[in-house]
């Protein structure tokens, strides 16, 4: 998930803290979390028909990256929230800390009632990588289908970045079959996301069959999770 971007697409820029939650009026919450989290903001990246040689869309003119060197191993995703908030346009986040280095994003999409504004989905994230592990980026007709693109590759990753982003569980395999199965980016978001909610479920009633001392009640517990398994292994066919 991350990638050697084209040097026509480099900006390079940091931009001071302060800036954005001036601009934005933030509260003192966002403001503390800005100054104890967040080292520096940089501006690493304009992904545009002008900079990648790629055909803009509608909904989407270009994409940025950035990348904030983090003080803390778990960001605070509000941090990242109201960073989007106040550019419209995507933003892929690259997260530093130490010696390492993890992808962050969510589906931002154009709103239907209000095509001025637009609207926040859930924050997906990669493990923590080396520095180094970069790849070429991919071959495709638009900055839409990059767009879409680097969300699937989020929705394929492991993700324990923090409490308030979506966690995929690791069946990277079926949900790579049932991306390529749906139709629309919001499909696979919400499909990922069934999948997620019925893994972690599963996973919370193992606990408690393994806690249970009373026959009957695991017997009973044991058919919901049997039951819970089976949905999960069909959503794994769509």
């Amino acid at each position: 998930m991350l990638y050697h971007y084209p040097s026509t697409a480099k900006v390079d820029k940091i931009i001071p803290k302060n800036k954005f939650y001036q601009r934005g009026s933030a509260n003192h919450r966002i403001e503390r979390l800005f100054v104890e989290q967040v080292e520096s903001i940089r501006w690493a990246y304009k992904l545009s028909p002008h900079t990648i040689n790629l055909n803009d869309s509608e909904t989407i003119k270009e994409i940025q990256i950035f990348s904030i060197v983090s003080r803390v191993e778990r960001l605070d995703t509000e941090v990242l929230q109201f960073i989007d908030k106040l550019i419209p346009s995507p933003i892929i986040f690259e997260i530093v800390f130490e010696d390492k280095i993890k992808v962050i994003a969510n589906y931002k999409r154009q709103s239907q009632a209000d095509s001025q504004k637009f609207v926040l989905g859930k924050y997906y994230a990669t493990d923590w990588q080396d520095l180094t592990q970069r790849e070429d980026l991919p071959i495709v007709f638009g900055i839409a289908d990059l767009y879409e693109y680097f969300i699937e590759q989020l929705l394929l990753s492991t993700n324990k970045a923090s409490p308030n982003v979506v966690l995929i569980p690791n069946i990277k395999a079926n949900l790579s079959t049932m991306t390529q199965k749906t139709d629309s980016i919001e499909d696979k978001i919400a499909h990922a996301e069934k999948v997620a909610l019925l893994t972690k479920q599963i996973n919370e009633l193992q606990k408690r069959i393994y806690k249970e001392k009373q026959f009957n009640r695991q017997v009973e517990m044991n058919l919901q999770l049997q039951t819970l398994q089976k949905q999960l292994k069909e959503l794994s066919k769509i």
